[in-house]
């Protein structure tokens, strides 16, 4: 699975966090009940505080983000 456009992944009350692009790996959130897809590892050109986000979060999506 990837992203089907860009997302734009905020956090309250952290506000932006990153412009995750479209065409980047996702895989199923098994652990989830709410289900979708977590966002599979750094994309090129990442931002530190996106990959920091990253390892330590996370990036959670949507069913309908993913194709």
């Amino acid at each position: 699975m990837k992203t089907k456009t860009n997302i734009i992944y905020k956090a309250m009350p952290y506000g932006l966090i990153a412009t995750i692009p479209a065409g980047t790996p996702c895989i199923p959130a098994s652990n989830l009940p709410k289900g979708g897809y977590w966002i599979a590892g750094p994309w090129p050109g990442i931002s530190e505080r996106a990959e920091s986000w990253l390892r330590n979060y996370g990036f959670h999506i949507e069913e309908g983000e993913a194709v």
